[in-house]
């Protein structure tokens, strides 16, 4: 489960910018929250803002650190991070800097780093055990002997010298020792590796590996929406791993247990005038269609994992009703059992509703002297129970509009 998400000099962001998914003293909307770890944690997270305020690079930014973690020990010495600073002020000489708190196996950890496009200056990690404190262990860079300096905690087991002499300067220590086999830092780089998940459009391979291990969680989902679609059948047949499909929407390949390259072809069945069923291909159905079966796969997964699943601008192509529907998936406890969170960017303000969010789930992005600010609606004092979000958004009560002027 993520707890919070801070971010500085990245990007479009210059001063330190937090995403918080702790939930506030808020009575409304319980079902939207759950327990963990002695916190009250919320289910989802939607940011708005006008185009070009950074809601983008706060998605990229969630991207940007898991990249580093899951791949800095084994870039090549001299690669550079895909890190940007904040370009329009007086710090972009000054390294990036990112923290994250997060829950795995039931226990709390704070991991964080600073970093220019070429180095790691500083990295930290603390657990909380049964909510107490641990250091484990702290890295900095000290410019004026060129060499890193290193504190451990009396909890942090492991080759520890090892594992600082393997660390390069554009490595992660975290990353090097999960190389190198520390056991007692699985947790926290799976975290990063499998609950951390980032949704992007590529086709039809989540959907269609459900599509056959659990064809009935899909038939209900296909029964919950109004595509018109009777049935989807899933059609395989042995593929040359020499031929490159460009059809995504349509097919996946991919090697069976015996080594053998199959093709997998989602069929929809559609019933004609007549009453007669009629297969289509993917690719002939909606963009608004193609882009559901595409998050259906991966909203299942991360459902029945309890993940974090991270989309930007999840309206595009979908009815407003359909994005409810994926919200709504997420707040319902008897469907979403395993506390799994959504966080998307989006501009569909019609879901801007006090009966689908509370105040703390609503973010906003706004630019100010150039910079992003991120801020909660929870944060402004005095807003009345029965407010019509959409309507005080729209009206500039929260900002984050995009100022329009006349031609």
């Amino acid at each position: 489960m993520l707890i919070e998400l801070k971010m500085k000099n990245c990007f479009s962001i210059q001063e330190e910018q937090v995403l918080s998914l702790v939930a506030s003293n808020d009575k409304q909307l319980k079902g939207n929250t759950f327990q963990a770890d002695n916190l009250t944690l919320l289910k989802s997270v939607a940011i708005y803002g006008a185009n070009a305020a950074g809601k983008s690079n706060i998605i990229k930014i969630i991207d940007v650190i898991k990249a580093i973690v899951l791949q800095s020990a084994t870039m090549q010495r001299g690669t550079e991070f895909p890190l940007m600073p904040f370009l329009l002020g007086r710090d972009k000489e000054k390294p990036s800097e990112f923290e994250v708190s997060f829950i795995a196996e039931n226990v709390k950890y704070r991991y964080g780093f600073t970093a220019t496009r070429k180095k790691i200056l500083e990295e930290w990690l603390f657990a909380y055990p049964n909510g107490r404190m641990q250091q484990w262990f702290l890295r900095a860079y000290d410019t004026k002997n060129d060499k890193y300096k290193y504190e451990f905690g009396s909890k942090f087991l492991g080759e520890k010298k090892l594992w600082e002499n393997s660390t390069r300067e554009n490595a992660l220590f975290l990353s090097t020792a999960i190389q190198l086999n520390s056991k007692q830092l699985r947790p926290v780089f799976d975290w990063f590796l499998g609950k951390f998940n980032m949704s992007s459009i590529s086709g039809l391979g989540d959907f269609i590996n459900i599509l056959k291990q659990n064809p009935q969680e899909i038939s209900k989902y296909l029964k919950a929406v109004d595509f018109d679609i009777e049935n989807l059948i899933l059609k395989e047949e042995e593929a040359n791993t020499q031929e490159v499909s460009w059809d995504l929407f349509n097919e996946t390949i991919s090697i069976d247990s015996s080594g053998k390259a199959k093709k997998s072809r989602v069929k929809a069945v559609h019933l004609n005038q007549q009453g007669q069923p009629i297969e289509f291909d993917m690719v002939l159905e909606s963009d608004g269609t193609k882009k559901f079966f595409e998050f259906l796969g991966v909203i299942i997964n991360t459902l029945q994992n309890g993940k974090i699943l991270i989309i930007d601008e999840l309206h595009n192509h979908l009815h407003p009703l359909m994005t409810k529907f994926i919200i709504n998936l997420f707040h319902n406890e008897n469907i979403n059992k395993n506390n799994a969170q959504l966080i998307f960017t989006t501009h569909e303000t019609s879901i801007l509703d006090k009966d689908i969010f509370r105040k703390d789930q609503i973010y906003f992005c706004e630019k100010q002297n150039k910079a992003t600010k991120l801020y909660a609606m929870s944060d402004f004092k005095g807003l009345r129970e029965n407010i019509d979000f959409e309507k005080s958004y729209l009206l500039g009560r929260f900002g984050a509009l995009p100022n329009l002027g006349q031609i």
